[in-house]
């Protein structure tokens, strides 16, 4: 294995730790109709580099195997948003330069990939499917704004696009 696939696969590693670490800090906050889970700001170092996808989706899996009061369903809906909305972006970005843009299609697509979540609440939990989605959507959108205006800072110090190159 050369030294560069071991160095995506360890920062891979670490994120997706720091994923679950962060889940379970706040997973009052990271499940339910309403939720803002706070760990999926990180989604947005995607839009840096898209190497970045394993550890998104490792550690929405740990999460959710490890803390979804769901049960397993919640891992393949979770991977769904996760795997699919972050899959999508790097396929809209894939030709876009410009950061703030592919940071906002990033935001977007997860954003709109919570439909499975409000599906899989709807029929779980009985919650009004449109109303649950809004709620979804809008939370999911508020983690989303703050991993952009974090990684920004933070890209400006530390070239993320390289750091795993």
């Amino acid at each position: 294995m050369s030294g560069n696939k071991l160095k995506i696969i360890i920062m891979n590693a670490i994120l997706a730790a720091i994923y679950v670490v962060i889940t379970v800090m706040f997973a009052k906050f990271s499940f339910g109709v309403i939720q803002v889970r706070i760990a999926t700001a990180l989604y947005q170092l995607v839009a840096f580099n898209k190497k970045y996808y394993w550890g998104m989706v490792m550690g929405v899996f740990i999460a959710n195997l490890l803390m979804s009061p769901f049960g397993l369903v919640d891992i393949p809906v979770g991977l769904g948003v996760t795997g699919l909305g972050l899959a999508v972006a790097i396929f809209l970005n894939s030709r876009v330069k410009n950061i703030n843009v592919r940071l906002l299609v990033v935001g977007l697509c997860v954003s709109f990939g919570m439909v499975f979540v409000a599906i899989e609440l709807f029929y779980i939990s009985k919650a009004p499917f449109l109303i649950t989605y809004v709620y979804l959507f809008c939370g999911q959108l508020i983690a989303q704004a703050i991993g952009a205006i974090i990684f920004k800072i933070v890209n400006r110090a530390v070239n993320l696009h390289e750091i795993i190159n």
